[in-house]
């Protein structure tokens, strides 16, 4: 009678391992042929790694053949955990398994400690692999790098820089001699002028015309040129 029990037991968990094995090679088809390159879309560059979590919720579900099993991410646009709702027509069930995605892209990071408002450059960076999930901000890249650009906070050895850590440099600086350029259709005029103000590229300061006194606003476009519209 013993024996007859043991062997019930033994039948009864090699059955719960065959439907896991079968529902999480179901599971893994769709991580494979439709999370991962979906993933890699929208992030092309990127290193995808997709891990279900709690296999042991699965051994309990019974086998459930490919035309009656579903499944369906409910939060899609995560980058870190998820859950997937599984469900077969027949027999029926639905259950709900987490888990763990971690995208992976290549980034400009920071090789020394950089204080704040030091310029940011190829001698200071280096290239490594973060998981986009531990940043805030748009990661710098090599497609995209920071050289150039100041340190707005302290950025530590190892940091990945993102854009809320850098700021625009001053191209024109306050007392500075500038060329104010007009423009109107397709008349240009040129004239010397005294920036009023720091300005980084693209902002709208104040300058003087040196030779009518009068005070204008201009765009900043390059070191020590400004363009006035009219």
């Amino acid at each position: 009678m013993g024996h007859v029990k043991l062997l019930t037991i033994l039948l009864f968990f090699l059955a719960s391992g065959s439907s896991a094995s079968q529902i999480e090679t179901q599971i893994n088809d769709f991580i494979e042929n439709h999370e991962t390159k979906r993933l890699q879309t929208t992030y092309p560059n990127a290193r995808i790694e997709i891990e279900i979590q709690n296999r042991v919720a699965l051994e309990y579900l019974p086998d459930c053949d490919n035309q009656y099993f579903t499944i369906e991410n409910q939060r899609p646009e995560s980058m870190s955990r998820t859950t997937y709702a599984i469900a077969c027509e027949t027999p029926f069930w639905k259950s709900y398994v987490p888990v763990r995605q971690n995208i992976f892209i290549t980034g400009i990071k920071a090789a020394a400690p950089i204080s704040r408002g030091d310029v940011i450059s190829r001698q200071n960076t280096d290239i490594g692999e973060v998981d986009l999930a531990t940043l805030r901000g748009h990661l710098y890249t090599e497609q995209n790098p920071p050289y150039g650009l100041l340190a707005s906070r302290n950025i530590r050895i190892n940091d990945f820089i993102t854009d809320g850590q850098t700021e625009q440099p001053n191209l024109v600086k306050k007392g500075a001699r500038v060329l104010i350029t007009a423009q109107s259709n397709s008349i240009v005029v040129r004239m010397n002028g005294v920036a009023l103000e720091d300005g980084v590229k693209g902002q709208q300061i104040r300058v003087e015309n040196v030779s009518s006194g009068r005070i204008v606003y201009g765009k900043v476009v390059s070191s020590g040129e400004v363009l006035v519209n009219y």
